[in-house]
Formats: structure tokens, C-alpha cells, sequence
């Protein structure tokens, strides 16, 4: 299964945990740090991927909503049938801060909210079984 790893550009660090964790039970993740070079059409890049990916995790953290590109992310997954049902949200941070900086509309959908990346084998084998991927 394809997964589209949307996050905040100062979080890539934390995706990247993710997206490793990710790929170790199974999912084939793509990731703008991986998949974008200086001097690609980035929009057409992620145009792509987003077409090609069955499934949109969307990592957040405090201050991830500052970022234009994770927002457009959100409103893309809530606005596409291609994503209904088909969105699962991670909230690195305190549940205070979840409930604070997380949109409500992606709490309403699968999530979930962790303390740190030392957590996202948990997440991974989450999304693994709701989603029905094979171990």
C-alpha cells in the first residue's frame, strides 16, 4: 500500500522516523525530502503522488499548522473521495496540545496522538490493522 506522508517542512526529521517505521511493516511511503531534488516541479511531483497513493497519514505537531503546505494536505484528504476513509492523523505532542493545534475535523477520523517518534512503531502497527495491510 502507498502512503502519502504529509507534514510540516521543519518536522522532516520526525517524518522521516515515521516513514521508516512506516516501511518496516509494509507500506511504501513517499516523502517530499525523498522524492523532490532542487530544481523538480515540486506541485507536479506531489500531484503525482497523491494520485498514486492509497492512503494519506498527515503528522502533526504544536506548531505544524503554520505550514501552508501541510494545510493545503488537509484540505485536499477531507475534500477528495479518493481519500474517504482513507486518512489516518498523527499528533506528535502532549493530548493538551492535541486538542488545541490538531484540526477538529481530523479528530472525528482515525488518530492518534504520541508523546514522541519512540511511539510510532505503535502507530505504524495502528494503521497497519485498519487499514488491513499484511504483515
Amino acid at each position: 500500500m502507498k502512503v502519502f506522508l504529509s507534514h510540516a517542512r521543519k518536522d522532516a526529521e520526525l517524518a522521516f522516523q515515521l516513514a521508516k517505521r512506516l516501511e518496516q511493516s509494509g507500506f511504501r511511503v513517499w516523502s517530499s525530502e525523498k522524492e523532490i531534488v532542487p530544481g523538480d516541479n515540486w506541485a507536479k511531483k506531489i500531484g503525482k503522488a497523491l494520485e498514486d497513493s492509497d492512503l494519506m497519514v498527515l503528522l502533526f505537531t504544536p506548531s505544524a499548522m503554520e505550514s501552508d503546505s501541510l494545510r493545503h494536505d488537509v484540505e485536499f484528504a477531507i475534500g477528495s473521495r479518493k481519500y474517504e476513509h482513507r486518512v489516518f492523523s498523527v499528533f506528535v505532542g502532549s493530548e493538551t496540545e492535541a486538542d488545541k493545534n490538531m484540526p477538529w475535523i481530523l479528530r472525528k477520523l482515525p488518530n492518534r496522538q504520541v508523546g514522541s517518534a519512540k511511539d510510532f512503531s505503535d502507530v505504524a502497527k495502528e494503521i497497519q490493522a485498519l487499514f488491513a495491510v499484511p504483515t
